[in-house]
């Protein structure tokens, strides 16, 4: 927990900047938003000095809606997959196929008409389910809910629509992909559109 102290403390500043700095400029925007993603997660449990492959990753994606309801603010629904993580460690392989549901708040910073940064922080239920080769046929499931934070940046167009790049992390995986837990981190392409 204390490795997420500076990041989000962080993102929580970046919140609060946006919420006190005036706009660089208004910028059109319509209120609610839905989109879809493809992208990588990647899971490490900071294993690696011991020798181990404690690292995996494989595509991820997420269906995701919004309301803006300041142009500096937004709060976010997100349903996400994060695919099949696999942990290699002492000839034992392990895997979890890990998906959430996220809900988060934006912090946004429009850039005129190209488009708009922002940082993200919420709060994800996820769950999980783990295979081992140890194990064959066996399956053991866990879930939580845990902080998540991300930055982004949004390229608008057509009054409409907006692509974006984005960094989002998930602070725990569960203790039974690798030993005390991994954190996922998420890097999406992602397309919403706006209506009113």
């Amino acid at each position: 927990m204390k490795n997420l102290a500076i990041p989000a403390c962080t993102c929580l500043c970046l919140l609060a900047i946006t919420m006190t700095a005036p706009a660089a400029q208004a910028q059109d925007y319509r209120d609610y938003y839905l989109g879809f993603g493809i992208g990588l997660a990647s899971a490490d449990s900071d294993c690696d000095d011991d020798g181990f492959n404690c690292d995996g990753d494989d595509t991820a994606i997420k269906l995701y809606g919004g309301k803006r309801f300041h142009e500096n603010l937004a709060f976010e629904l997100a349903v996400q997959d994060f695919g099949k993580l696999t942990d290699d460690d002492f000839n034992v392989t392990r895997t979890a196929d890990a998906r959430g549901i996220n809900l988060s708040l934006h912090g946004i910073i429009p850039l005129e008409e190209f488009g708009y940064f922002y940082g993200k922080v919420g709060m994800i239920a996820w769950e999980a389910d783990y295979r081992s080769s140890a194990l064959p046929g066996e399956k053991e499931s866990d879930d939580g809910t845990d902080l998540t934070y991300g930055v982004g940046f949004a390229f608008t167009f057509g009054e409409k629509y907006d692509l974006r790049i984005e960094y989002e992390r998930l602070n725990e995986l569960g203790d039974e992909f690798t030993p005390g837990g991994a954190a996922i981190d998420s890097l999406n392409f992602t397309g919403s559109i706006y209506f009113e």
